[in-house]
């Protein structure tokens, strides 16, 4: 039996005894490997003898909706439903335009019990719980993009990394084990359920979605054979000088893989298992990894949970919207608009080249990304302004927008999980970025060349 705290039930419901199948409908966790969400499912069908279906409904119902995204997405997409029927279980893709929780709850109606994978951000939060509340059947949810489960680590909002970091290395020998794959008894692949499948291959060309917003498949492609490879190549090639080179923008040491993680293409327990194969989990690179890996982007959960205003500039803390504000009427040396951001035309080239790989390749450096939220803040009327344009841009033109990760590395750019500096012009107490600093630290017009060549 699957024992586990990722593992919970979200309503008092029985199972419905006259439900002719599981449903799983995979949403965050697009993946066929290391994916606990289905082995659970595999594991509730053979021991009730029901069929599973997993079920992946494409909506155009997301903000920013474009063919960026939806590419990238459907790549995995098309391996993902492969290595499922090479398991016998039916993997349908449906296309809708309705809502999450209303296609889930009609879909349901048959189902013997429904697993679901779980979510941070509002609007995902809030479709499970209209799921749960208005189904007929019991609804499981299961925790399986993170290293140790969020509520787990802490019952509150937690304001540094240095505080949640001790919570998260004392559990996660817990959670960092191996999963292996169940063999299904009832084999469901050839059944009909009664689900309008759509092809995969064509399935873009249906949706009403931006595509001016172009893929980025020859520098990111989609799925979990590519995660592997990333990850491969990391720790080959990358890990060995991670911790000295990860935040210069001129080379690429970093892992690559947050696009995959942000899908769920790639599960960061399989991440943190096969680099401890390869090292020790003491070697400073490891540790300097795992700092970004376990630590940071779990903070990014806790921070998206337990702040209902993770992506809003009321959501910074009371220090940083107190000093940004006694700064607003502070002369600013540029201002731009939206669409000067958008089109990278500031007088900043260091700045333009760090959009520029943004609209090219769906990614930014770490640490231009930093520099480059902070120039917002700086060339923008009102810092309110300024948390929207960048919220805008990462969501619109990053493969991993819309993700905890971004919004709590915005809004650390605004003072979230940092600390008063002193004092200056426009950002007040907030931490400060300059163009001086990134010459300082790296031959920042190597990075510059190396994006206008691409």
């Amino acid at each position: 039996m699957i024992k586990t705290d990722k593992i919970k039930k979200l309503n008092s419901k029985e199972v419905n005894r006259d439900g002719h199948f599981v449903l799983y409908w995979m949403n965050l966790s697009q993946r066929e490997d290391f994916n606990l969400a289905l082995e659970f499912a595999i594991y509730i069908s053979n021991i009730y003898q029901k069929p599973l279906v997993v079920y992946f409904p494409i909506t155009d119902y997301y903000k920013f909706s474009n063919l960026r995204h939806y590419n990238f997405m459907v790549e995995g997409l098309i391996e993902t439903k492969k290595a499922c029927e090479n398991r016998g279980i039916k993997f349908v893709v449906e296309l809708s335009n309705l809502p999450y929780d209303k296609i889930i709850l009609e879909k349901s109606k048959k189902a013997f019990a429904v697993i679901l994978d779980k979510g941070y951000l509002r609007y995902q939060r809030t479709v499970r719980k209209n799921i749960a509340e208005l189904s007929e059947c019991l609804v499981f949810e299961v925790e399986n993009d993170v290293i140790v489960p969020v509520e787990t680590v802490s019952q509150h909002l937690e304001p540094f990394a240095m505080t949640v970091r001790p919570k998260i290395y004392k559990l996660m020998d817990i959670y960092i084990k191996d999963l292996n794959k169940q063999d299904i008894k009832v084999k469901s692949v050839d059944m009909d359920f009664g689900f309008k499948e759509e092809d995969i291959s064509n399935i873009l060309d249906k949706m009403n979605i931006d595509k001016s917003v172009k893929d980025v498949s020859q520098f990111f492609k989609g799925g979990t054979k590519e995660a592997y490879k990333k990850l491969e190549i990391f720790i080959k090639q990358k890990l060995f000088r991670y911790k000295k080179l990860r935040s210069n923008p001129v080379y690429n040491y970093q892992s690559d893989l947050s696009p995959y993680l942000h899908f769920g293409q790639i599960s960061p327990v399989k991440v943190v298992l096969e680099i401890l194969k390869n090292y020790d989990r003491n070697d400073e690179n490891v540790v300097s990894f795992f700092n970004e890996l376990i630590v940071w982007r779990e903070l990014a959960r806790n921070f998206c949970y337990y702040n209902p205003l993770y992506n809003q500039y009321e959501g910074i803390p009371k220090w940083a919207k107190d000093t940004l504000e006694q700064h607003l009427e502070d002369k600013r040396d540029y201002i731009y608009s939206l669409k000067d951001f958008e089109e990278a035309k500031t007088h900043d080239k260091y700045w333009n080249a760090a959009q520029t790989e943004l609209l090219k390749t769906g990614k930014m450096h770490n640490y231009m990304r930093m520099y480059w939220c902070k120039k917002i803040i700086e060339w923008t009327e009102n810092p309110k302004i300024a948390f929207d344009i960048a919220c805008y841009l990462n969501d619109k033109y990053s493969l991993d927008g819309r993700d905890p990760n971004g919004y709590a590395g915005i809004s650390w750019c605004f003072g979230t999980h940092d600390r008063p500096w002193k004092e200056r012009k426009i950002f007040g107490k907030v931490r400060y970025m300059s163009e001086n600093g990134l010459k300082t630290k790296f031959d920042i017009d190597r990075y510059v060349a190396k994006i206008t060549k691409m």
